[in-house]
């Protein structure tokens, strides 16, 4: 008897071995799920973005791809490529890239690569620089890649005699619209936070401008004082044709009158394009038929300007015509 126990235990065992086994060999066998791929993080197009762009964070992102599957050249996220470079912020674009485009070194161009101001112009535009203070650069906040408007304001003088009245007398005018900076003092990049202002006091702003947007912004100088606008950076304006980047304004110009309502009521009203002068009253002097302006010759039936005379007032006796040399007086009292 314990021999048949015996063996009904081995083969207990043996049975529960064997599933055991065949379970494991099931599970060995069994296709597994596939870990996923390390992901790494590279610099990449925010948007479609033209040649010739001075990056910033806004045109520029972190994408997360397989480390498999990165592309040669690419910028990593925490490398010191990518430290050492800024994130390719302030970079010059070399070519047209599509959103999540990954970028590298070799897409844009360094502000310390010789040639970089040539590089950064487009065909046919030309550099000029200006001087600016902290109110006129709006306290450092212009950065290079950001557009801006360029903004006369200039004190009349009156010269040669020229009366000229205090609504008139400070003028301000827009003598370019939509100018790409290059530099800044002589930084081409942006600094690392775009928040952060800059505290150099700068003296200098480089613009990109056409050759006669260039003279004029340079006989803009002399006549006044230069500001600057800062312009929206939105995305549309990325694709503007290079005719609209240095559009002369077509806004007219504000003048002291426009702006002061107390300049406005003591000055006299003035002839401006469109809006005639106002018109002076002429004082007539009536002597019988005739008439004359107050200190002019004397018209007879006839106005100084060859119109007919109007009519006397009401009440006006009627003029007695002039005697001929051989007619006799009349007798008083007749």
């Amino acid at each position: 008897m314990p021999n048949i126990l015996k063996l009904a235990a081995l083969i207990a065992v043996a049975a529960i071995g064997a599933f055991v086994i065949r379970a494991l060999f099931i599970a060995a066998s069994a296709p597994g799920v596939a870990k996923p791929a390390a992901l790494v993080r590279v610099r990449a197009a925010a948007d479609e973005l033209p040649d010739g762009l001075l990056l910033r964070d806004s045109d520029l992102i972190w994408k997360a791809v397989p480390r498999d599957q990165i592309p040669a050249g690419a910028l990593l996220e925490g490398s010191p490529e990518a430290s050492a470079n800024n994130d390719l912020k302030g970079d010059l674009l070399r070519h047209a890239v599509h959103a999540g485009t990954p970028l590298g070194l070799t897409d844009v161009i360094l502000p310390s690569a010789p040639g970089f101001l040539a590089a950064a112009l487009k065909p046919g535009m030309r550099a000029i620089s200006v001087s600016i203070d902290d109110v006129s650069g709006n306290a450092g906040l212009i950065q290079p890649g950001d557009f801006v408007d360029v903004l006369l304001t200039q004190q009349i003088r009156a010269d040669a005699g020229v009366d000229v009245p205090p609504a008139r007398a400070v003028e301000s005018e827009t003598v370019a619209e939509r100018v790409r900076v290059l530099a800044v003092g002589s930084a081409f990049k942006r600094p690392k936070d775009d928040a952060a202002a800059s505290t150099t006091n700068v003296r200098t702003a480089t613009f990109e401008v056409t050759p006669a947007g260039a003279q004029s912004i340079t006989v803009a100088a002399h006549l006044g004082t230069l500001s600057l606008a800062l312009r929206s950076f939105a995305t549309r304006d990325k694709h503007a044709s290079d005719a609209e980047d240095v559009a002369r304004a077509q806004t007219p110009p504000v003048w002291a009158g426009d702006v002061s309502r107390a300049l406005k009521a003591v000055a006299p009203p003035a002839a401006t394009p469109g809006r005639p002068a106002a018109q002076v009253r002429q004082v007539m002097i009536y002597r019988g038929s005739k008439a004359e302006p107050a200190g002019g010759s004397a018209q007879n039936g006839a106005s100084p300007g060859g119109q007919p005379l109007p009519p006397l007032p009401p009440g006006t006796p009627a003029a007695v015509p002039a005697r001929t040399a051989n007619e006799p007086a009349t007798p008083a009292g007749t």
